[in-house]
């Protein structure tokens, strides 16, 4: 298991929920109690609106408290172990009770509240906890009901075994509970039927009012805190069977105690003998409970039938499920709400070494083993994550799967949780890929990008030294003003080569182009520019014809324009609108003389124009303001399909 795995807490269902909620409800409600009976013997509650208190003795009552802790504290699994120690205090203290019997009474409930304390009417109308009994006898001393004293023992050694891992111990809790809540069915049915417990009450052992419903809520919190094993996984149980019982349990519980309270009416008030309300008990008990039965046998047929109709669409799901599967490329795993699995594609089968008959019910994370490319240290499992979180996580890389034969792949993966209708959590499915010769292609564009840049900037480098050359070589003034001005513009592809390879030819930045291009002319005391424009990727074809432009303008303005003098101002902004287009503004102010558009234009203007109009499909508009140039240039971002005006023919510029 891996540190990922170890660390995954799973949500809980709503009937789970629904569960612990009502356990911990019983829980404070027990405490309630409990703190009732002991602020009604020291007077805060008057009694005449309380039931009576004999056989509820403060220390009685202070264990009911304990108990309604433990439950509490058996609800939270972090401090389950709290639980047990209660339990262990509880079943020791109705023993010690006990022994008030035995070895006469030990104070316990004159050390708790003394007899000062206790207002006289309680005194007089119950007991003394001096005194060794009541005014009616109790079979315990010191005033304690003994079926309280015998449900705290039960209650406290089900608490106890309650959360054992080994079956006997947990089915010995659960029979515990069960016996307790019979002890309560007695009570509550022997006071119905009028027995007399004062005299031998074994095995109608009193319980006051308090204790019935504490240890009713109690035993029904003990079973339902563990909804996933015992009796409540019986009763929760999402099956034919589980419905049966739900249907059949209340005629269980209610059906027999009532008929046998009509029938001992009836043998008391002398309608029948014993014999005859013995044959009408038995009788209409038949009877009911067949129709109790019978009801619960249409709702198991319906259920039944559903369920066949249910299968054969599960059939034909998974049919299509696994032709789904079988036919993508990616490896899909998918797993239960635990983390294990539950399929495999064959694809998944392929790359992780693991048969699906094999891998179906291990934990994911010793089927998918992935750790970190370069840390070598495990990740956390995606499909883990996805559980934990109920999120899906998008598709990473620079994990390595390790295969069941401890083969190495790169691969790149994802999870997402599996939500069911009721929106509970129905597991996880993780989706890998081997992503070896992806990997492998992008080395060779990797190692292809370098020797084409290596080859471009040698060409560059070559045609750069010629002009060089020329230069030096030349006497003319115009030849040497054309090598001048195409050593800059090569300088400007440069540039632009420059930025594609920064991003591996991906494109390149307009911000930082026009920051290279415009930089050399910013200074302190020199004119001011401006750049205005979030950065845009401008695409490779794109790059070298914009560097151009922007290196013509630059030009221009540095001879004639809004940089030739301090206190001009070049302002240069952009923007992208709809259709993946940008728009750039080139806009001079303070050019000392703006000059008069001819009829032929020059060199660096027909190199814009039929750039970007021919080879980019875009726009240009060049206006001579009365405060400086304006230019203004729409260029797709993207390819466009659209036929193109034909070039213009370029002239040479005139002397």
């Amino acid at each position: 298991m891996t540190a990922a795995s170890s660390k995954i807490v799973l949500p809980q269902s709503k009937t789970v929920q629904a569960c612990e909620t009502y356990a911990r409800f019983a829980a404070v409600v027990v405490c309630v109690i409990g703190e009732v009976v002991l602020a009604a013997w020291i007077g805060i509650f008057p009694e005449r609106f309380l039931p009576s208190l004999v056989g509820m003795p403060p220390v009685a009552a202070l264990g009911v408290i304990l108990a309604g802790l433990g439950l509490l504290s058996f609800t939270y699994r972090r401090i389950r172990f709290l639980s047990r120690t209660i339990g262990l205090v509880l079943a020791l203290f109705g023993l010690l009770m006990f022994g008030q019997g035995a070895f006469g009474d030990m104070g316990l409930n004159t050390f708790l509240i003394p007899d000062e304390a206790i207002p006289q009417a309680h005194l007089s109308h119950e007991f003394s906890f001096a005194q060794a009994a009541p005014a009616a006898p109790l079979p315990v001393p010191g005033g304690t009901s003994p079926g309280i004293l015998m449900a705290l023992i039960l209650f406290g050694v089900a608490l106890f075994y309650a959360d054992h891992h080994r079956v006997a111990p947990s089915v010995l809790s659960q029979v515990l509970t069960l016996v307790l809540l019979a002890q309560v069915l007695l009570v509550v049915t022997g006071a119905a039927y009028g027995v007399d417990m004062e005299g031998d009450p074994f095995p109608f052992m009193r319980l006051t009012v308090y204790g019935v419903i504490a240890f009713v809520l109690l035993a029904t919190g003990l079973i339902l805190a563990s909804p996933e094993r015992g009796i409540a996984s019986a009763i929760l149980e999402q099956s034919p069977a589980g419905e049966m019982l739900r249907r059949l349990l209340p005629g269980i519980l209610a059906v027999p105690p009532v008929l046998g309270w009509f029938a001992r009416e009836a043998e008391v008030n002398a309608l029948y003998d014993s014999a005859a309300t013995l044959v009408i008990f038995a009788v209409a008990s038949i009877v009911v409970l067949a129709l109790f039965a019978w009801t619960a046998l249409g709702a198991v047929r319906r259920a039944d039938s559903g369920r066949q109709v249910a299968l054969m669409d599960l059939r034909g799901q998974r049919e299509w499920l696994s032709t789904t599967l079988g036919s993508i490329g990616d490896g899909v795993i998918a797993t239960d709400p635990s983390g294990s699995v539950l399929l495999l594609n064959r694809v998944a089968e392929e790359l992780t070494g693991w048969p699906a008959s094999e891998a179906r019910g291990r934990p994911i994370w010793v089927v998918f083993r992935v750790v970190d490319e370069e840390t070598r240290k495990p990740v956390d499992d995606p499909a883990l994550r996805a559980l934990r979180e109920r999120e899906v996580s998008r598709m990473e890389s620079g994990a390595m799967l390790l295969t069941r034969d401890d083969r190495e792949l790169p691969v790149e993966h994802s999870g997402a949780p599996i939500i069911g209708q009721d929106g509970s959590l129905a597991g996880a499915v993780l989706v890998f890929r081997d992503v070896t010769e992806r990997r492998r292609a992008a080395q060779r564009q990797t190692m292809l990008v370098g020797e084409l840049n290596h080859r471009v900037k040698n060409a560059l480098a070559i045609v750069q030294s010629l002009v060089q050359a020329s230069l030096r070589q030349a006497k003319d003034p115009t030849t040497q003003a054309m090598a001048r001005t195409l050593a800059e513009r090569l300088r400007a592809l440069h540039r632009a080569h420059d930025l594609l390879l920064e991003s591996r030819w991906s494109g390149a930045s307009l911000k930082a182009m026009v920051e290279r291009e415009l930089e050399p002319y910013k200074r302190e005391g020199g004119p001011k520019v401006v750049i205005k424009g979030s950065d845009v990727l401008l695409p490779p074809q794109c790059t070298s014809i914009l560097a151009m432009t922007l290196h013509e303008l630059a030009t221009n303005a540095v001879k004639y324009g809004a940089l030739s003098q301090n206190d001009g101002q070049l302002n240069v902004a952009w923007k992208t609108q709809r259709r993946n287009r940008l728009v750039l503004v080139w806009e001079e102010k303070g050019a000392p003389m703006v000059p008069k558009p001819t009829a032929r234009k020059g060199f660096g203007t027909q190199l814009i124009d039929q750039g970007i109009r021919h080879n980019l499909g875009g726009e240009t508009k060049t206006e001579f303001r009365k405060s400086g140039l304006y230019v203004e240039l729409s260029v797709p971002l993207t390819p466009s399909n659209e036929p193109r005006a034909a070039p213009d023919t370029v002239h040479a510029p005139a002397a």
